[in-house]
């Protein structure tokens, strides 16, 4: 698709193609090749490291600096994102801003405000048709082909063209987006010329970057191609895993997983059979057998087991639900966001309040966030920052016989519980309730986390709950067989995130994915 066949044949002379399988270390062996390759004197400016995520580009710099203490940003000049690399090329024009300039467009086209969000782990425009014209370029296909694929369509076809067509009038003359850098690198920039190149995180690539990947390895010298392409799980925004396979090059395969235990590692074999158009990929566990049970309550899924814990949903809706029914149980999460399952000011809220009613001080900021919260406070007293504060300095002790006799509260005195009667929901005391009662110590980082598959793609933790409900989009029994490929191949790394325990979340939903199903199935064929 990309190169003639002299240009195909010189390329597989000159490529490593990378597969790792979960937990096989894929990062680290080609970040340990990069090592090997520094100490035989190549210099880190011939090299070109690119990766889908800055946390693995970041990860490479750490490495190069390691082996060359004095390395400046102009040695480490090409260890970036594929947006980034292209964008150094081409910065007459600034980037478009979310917060500004698409405040700007959405007003013009009277369209709901338009930022980036995070979608199935990945920042993307939240308005639809920008999302699927991005795609569209990224698929090397044109808008309207890639709004006649779409099945869900949320706007008509004439609404369609209109927001596009404003889009691309509107980019002209302001900013560019992050598909324009590689769009301008392709059209605009010389071929490169590197000792080097290596493409961590391959498997995620679209059609657009793979172009650019055979652009800047025509004139490399060497190139290292990583990734798994049982992980793909980004094609709903135009990745295409079939140009990792077929790339030309030769096949070096890890085959030891320091993750996955002996049970896990079956189980997601058995599902990786259900994948088609894969790499065959034959890897060992660890010795340790590891477990996988399945419930049928949230309720009964052991949370106060030792070890880290992650959640996963395979929607946000889904996750949404996860997170609610955590709450009902007093359970303390995040997200991948670093989002915590609590509001900071309502939790010093009840500190601050408890404090008070135990005889002891509190400082004016906490009286601040305490009065947030309580309906019967004087005119002019709820925020500390007006004249009936004045007098009081920031430093001031302040107890509860003070704050009713020259600080406003009004309010009879009782437990925070009946006292917090504003902007303070039922369900919200419920869960500060239940987290007390259970001893956590809210000051310290949470041991679950809860989130989308997508959103911990190359993350583990000891105990993985997957909750087995899917979405009417996301069945199984609605796709075409490609399209059920990719579905597996998301909920194959659900699985693989687990190190010790695997725990199956059952559901009655329509479009429930069989993860008991095909437990019960892989069951049967070990007794037979």
């Amino acid at each position: 698709m990309f190169c003639s066949k002299e240009n195909e044949h010189h390329l597989k002379k000159k490529t490593v193609k990378i597969f790792g399988p979960p937990g096989t270390g894929k990062t680290t062996t080609l970040l340990n090749h990069l090592d090997r390759l520094f100490a035989r004197g190549l210099m880190p400016i011939q090299v070109a490291f690119l990766a889908f995520t800055n946390k693995a580009v970041d990860t490479a710099v750490e490495r190069a600096k390691k082996q060359f203490v004095d390395a400046t940003e102009e040695d480490i000049f090409n260890f970036r994102t594929l947006h980034s690399f292209c964008r150094q090329n081409f910065k007459s024009k600034p980037v478009i801003d979310p917060e500004t300039d698409m405040v700007e467009f959405a007003e013009k086209l009277n369209l709901p405000k338009i930022r980036y969000e995070k979608h199935n782990g990945q920042a993307v425009w939240n308005d639809w048709s920008l999302r699927v014209y991005d795609k569209a370029r990224n698929r090397l296909v044109s808008p309207i082909e890639q709004y006649v694929k779409e099945e869900n369509k949320q706007v008509n076809r004439s609404k369609f063209e209109i927001i596009i067509e404003a889009y691309e009038n509107f980019k002209k003359n302001h900013r560019v987006d992050f598909t324009d850098m590689i769009e301008e690198y392709l059209a605009k920039a010389e071929d490169p010329s590197f000792k080097v190149l290596i493409v961590d995180e391959a498997q995620d690539l679209t059609p657009l970057q793979w172009k650019l990947v055979y652009k800047i390895a025509k004139n490399s010298d060497k190139i290292y191609l990583a990734g798994d392409d049982d992980q793909a799980i980004y094609e709903w925004n135009g990745a295409e895993v079939e140009n990792f396979i077929e790339f030309p090059g030769r096949n070096f395969i890890l085959n030891q997983s320091h993750r996955m235990p002996k049970k896990i590692h079956q189980y997601s074999q058995y599902i990786s059979t259900y994948i088609k158009n894969r790499v065959h990929k034959k890897f060992v566990p660890l010795k340790e057998e590891g477990h996988i049970l399945t419930y049928n309550r949230f309720m009964d899924i052991p949370f106060d087991a030792p070890g880290s814990w992650m959640i996963l949903g395979r929607t946000n809706k889904i996750v949404y639900e996860l997170k609610e029914e955590a709450k009902k149980h007093g359970l303390y999460f995040k997200d991948t966001s670093e989002h915590k399952s609590f509001d900071l000011n309502k939790y010093r809220a009840v500190l601050s309040w408890d404090k008070l009613l135990n005889g002891e001080s509190v400082l004016k900021e906490d009286v601040q966030v305490i009065y947030t919260y309580i309906n019967d406070i004087q005119h002019g007293y709820r925020s500390t920052d007006t004249k009936k504060w004045s007098s009081v300095d920031k430093e001031q002790l302040l107890d509860l016989k003070f704050l009713q006799e020259q600080g406003g509260l009004n309010a009879k005195i009782k437990n925070w519980q009946d006292m917090f009667n504003r902007n303070f929901p039922e369900k919200d005391k419920i869960y500060f309730e239940n987290v007390i009662k259970n001893g956590t110590n809210m000051d310290e980082d949470p041991r679950i986390l809860i989130d989308t598959i997508h959103s911990i793609k190359g993350d583990e933790a000891d105990h993985i709950v997957l909750y087995e409900k899917s979405s009417f989009a996301a069945s199984i029994y609605r796709k075409s067989s490609k399209e059920v490929s990719s579905e597996y191949r998301v909920w194959y790394v659900g699985v693989t995130r687990a190190k010790k325990y695997l725990h199956i979340l059952r559901s009655s939903f329509d479009t429930t994915f069989p993860l008991c199903r095909l437990k019960n199935e892989l069951e049967r064929i070990d007794y037979e």
